[in-house]
């Protein structure tokens, strides 16, 4: 059975012109997961899916970029007549407290009447219809999971927010794609450390991984989308693409 992903939302941060952010709608036979909810992602969503349609929805981590627009769809899913259960949510720790948080003082309802909220850790596995998904641990500020998303033999991997390390090499290890966070180009010690990747790192991951096939997203504003591919494909002598919204693939 192949994967089919779509990304939803490819910004990293804040949103850019003509693209949101952090998104993903990935499908295997009859099971839809939502990876990360970031700024203006679930509109793209709604294109291909609605939220009843969702057999869960998978957070990476408590910035807002990678999760805010569940809060519009406790909207959504609260005054859809169709919707006939609460959506299961997972994140790790900080993700539905934050959420909560977010949710206007004054609304009527309790966001936990609309989403079923799991908290989960690195070395968690998950499954949901013929996908199984195992958690890392992502070198990242707040508590982050990468995701390793496997179907049969076909392996997806999803980075989340990252620094990269062991921790990633291993979660993306002979993957068939590796969907992975380039917030940067050039000298990583430009930047603040412990928290992104450049591309060049992110190839280094890839090649380290031994995976098929590079998807670089999570771009920083004003980084210039070229050189982050330039610098990856120097590292990595796989396939290596930009993600764009709406660009969708077929895994396997």
């Amino acid at each position: 059975m192949a994967i089919e992903l779509t990304v939803l939302g490819s910004a990293g941060s804040h949103p850019q012109a003509g693209r949101v952010c952090s998104g993903y709608l990935v499908e295997a036979g009859d099971t839809k997961l939502l990876l990360d909810a970031g700024n203006g992602s679930t509109a793209n969503l709604q294109r291909f899916a609605s939220f009843r349609d969702l057999d869960a929805v998978l957070i990476s981590h408590r910035h807002v970029d990678h999760c805010i627009d569940l809060i519009g769809g406790y909207y959504a899913m609260r005054f859809d007549p169709q919707r006939t259960r609460r959506l299961p949510l997972y994140g790790p720790a900080e993700v539905a407290e934050t959420l909560r948080g977010l949710l206007s003082s004054d609304a009527p309802f309790a966001f936990d009447e609309v989403y079923d909220t799991h908290e989960v850790a690195p070395g968690d596995r998950l499954r949901f219809g013929a996908v199984s998904v195992e958690l890392f641990h992502s070198h990242h500020p707040p508590p982050t999971v990468s995701m390793r998303i496997t179907v049969d033999r076909t392996v997806l991997v999803y980075s989340g927010d990252t620094a990269g390390g062991d921790d990633l090499i291993a979660c993306a290890r002979d993957a068939d794609l590796l969907l992975c966070e380039a917030s940067w180009a050039g000298d990583p010690s430009d930047y603040p450390p412990d928290i992104h990747l450049t591309g060049r790192q992110a190839g280094e991951v890839a090649a380290a991984a031994g995976v098929k096939k590079l998807v670089l997203t999570h771009v920083a504003g004003g980084i210039d989308r070229a050189e982050v591919v330039t610098e990856a494909r120097e590292a990595f002598d796989g396939p290596v693409e930009l993600a764009e919204d709406l660009a969708r693939y077929r895994i396997g």
